[in-house]
């Protein structure tokens, strides 16, 4: 059983969800499970790209859910910036203190 002691959120636009996806699927050495879910993304106007975005004033992404095994969040991450090189895909880590299932 892998160890998942880490949480890597991504949050990108949404155009890139598949790329993105098929990525982590490579990776099962890295990658355990992972949610996607579509959100709004606020507090950076330079980021919103369309018009229709900017009246709203959020911008259309995609976050993305690892849990991993935080010795392998840089080799996804580095792997992630070859695929991908987009300034648009923002990331962070979160320690995970705990996971399992209840049966």
């Amino acid at each position: 059983m892998k160890r998942l002691d880490a949480c890597l959120k991504l949050l990108l636009p949404r155009a890139l969800e598949t790329q993105v996806v098929d990525c982590l699927l490579q990776h099962p050495q890295w990658v355990g499970p992972f949610i996607t879910r579509y959100v709004e993304g606020h507090g950076d106007p330079e980021s919103i790209e369309s018009a229709a975005e900017q009246v709203r004033g959020r911008a259309a992404r995609l976050e993305v859910e690892i849990l991993m095994d935080a010795s392998h969040v840089a080799e996804l991450l580095e792997d992630l910036r070859g695929e991908l090189p987009n300034r648009d895909v923002v990331w962070w880590l979160n320690p995970v203190t705990g996971a399992g299932r209840l049966a």
